[in-house]
């Protein structure tokens, strides 16, 4: 049972801090940034930097699990007065917020379940060794798949950002033409930033969470009575 445990937090670690990651991202100051850097290629069909910025922050809010959704979207308009996205640009936005969502709300109940999980077993003197290993199995399991995803994120992104639509959307909704707003507005390379910052920050704290749990595992075994420890 304990091991079972340890094995679950182990596997819950990874998607906790990838989300967590995404949860860093998604806020304005991040669509910002990229506009703001050199080297980010311009629109093909005229708009500017300010008029693409405002647009990028309204796809981005749209998608945020407090905001009006993609209503956000059908009130948004161009320079010449057309609609700014398509109903099938708007229905893939709306598969987005739903997904990250989604995501958002099970990391936080993973959270919620390790709190409780951690304030439960800690009472006990078999069992309170099970979350901080299953953190730093986690942690460590995190380095790993890092360190076999980097190199395909850098050097084989279009085959992994394809694979990525295929598992986690249905059908083709999120196929669209270089003259659709999405694709103008988050070109290829705005989502190479994103998943190298996204990666970046995963990384950084799975470094955190081992360094935690393996203080913790110390304070722990410290703290074993000197009979414990001598049987």
């Amino acid at each position: 049972m304990l091991l079972a445990l340890t094995v679950a937090i182990a596997v819950a670690v990874p998607p906790v801090l990838v989300v967590n990651g995404f949860r860093v991202l998604a806020h304005d100051w991040f669509v910002r940034f990229e506009y703001g850097r050199g080297g980010f290629p311009p629109d093909r069909y005229g708009l500017d930097t300010e008029q693409r910025t405002a647009l990028a922050l309204t796809g981005l809010r749209s998608i945020q699990p407090r905001s009006e959704g993609v209503e956000l979207l059908r009130r948004a308009v161009l320079p010449d007065g057309s609609a700014a996205f398509g109903e099938r640009e708007v229905r893939h936005m709306a598969d987005v917020r739903r997904l990250f969502t989604a995501a958002l709300r099970a990391q936080l109940a993973v959270l919620a379940a390790l709190v409780v999980l951690a304030a439960a077993l800690g009472r006990s003197r078999t069992a309170r060794a099970v979350v901080p290993r299953g953190l730093l199995a986690g942690a460590l399991a995190t380095l790993l798949v890092a360190l076999l995803a980097v190199p395909v994120i850098v050097l084989g992104f279009d085959g992994f950002f394809l694979r990525f639509h295929e598992i986690f959307f249905t059908g083709d909704t999120w196929r669209f033409s270089y003259s659709d707003t999405l694709l103008r507005l988050y070109p290829e390379l705005f989502w190479q930033h994103t998943a190298q910052l996204a990666a970046a920050l995963t990384v950084g704290q799975a470094l955190v969470v081992a360094g935690v749990s393996w203080w913790w595992l110390a304070r722990l075994r410290r703290r074993r009575p000197r009979s414990a420890r001598r049987a």
